[in-house]
């Protein structure tokens, strides 16, 4: 499927001629050059091949990647508050209760009052629960050393230094619409 490849003036790099069918077509913006549309094409498809690999692998062990996402935190901070998790996923208070007690059934978590203050529930992983996070984080580095581990040291180092210089470039754009979302705000108030 990946078809005969062509190679643009700017890159050395071959470039498919023809989309796998979940491809949308080529991306084509007025005010963006057709560089910067390509990576941007480049990195979505990442993103979704990246996202199917993983939710493949791990069906193929009984779990989703919010709840291995979910275990991990807990391994990491054992005892969190279900809101500090819900926050934590950027997930509903009510769609984390159904994971929480889908694991409960399992065996995998308990919940538990907090002690001082009874408004909160705690999570704690479970000797399973502790397994099944160990069990799944291999999934991590399976699926890292079949991607990423494939690359070159230099491509790896590289691609490390871009999506690093990506993230800056994104969180600064964030904070930016963030600071003119409450700035508009102010002045509407």
């Amino acid at each position: 499927m990946l078809g005969a490849t062509r190679r643009h003036a700017e890159s050395s790099r071959p470039v498919r001629k023809t989309a796998p069918p979940h491809d949308l077509s080529p991306l084509v913006l007025e005010g963006v050059d057709p560089l910067s549309a390509r990576v941007f094409q480049a990195l979505r498809r990442t993103l979704h091949v990246h996202r199917q690999l993983m939710m493949k692998t791990l069906a193929e062990r009984g779990a989703h990647p919010g709840e291995a996402v979910c275990l991990r935190l807990l391994a990491q901070h054992d005892g969190m508050s279900q809101r500090d998790l819900a926050e934590t996923l950027h997930l509903s208070r009510p769609r984390v209760t159904t994971m929480l007690q889908t694991f409960e059934k399992n065996g995998t978590i308990v919940r538990r009052p907090d002690e001082t203050d009874q408004r909160f529930t705690r999570v704690y992983l479970t000797p399973q629960g502790h397994r099944l996070e160990e069990e799944l984080r291999s999934v991590t580095v399976e699926f890292i050393n079949q991607t990423i581990g494939t690359m070159t040291i230099a491509d790896r180092t590289e691609l490390e230094r871009l999506l690093e210089e990506l993230a800056d470039n994104t969180s600064r754009a964030l904070l930016t619409n963030a600071a003119g979302q409450a700035n508009g705000e102010e002045l509407r108030g």
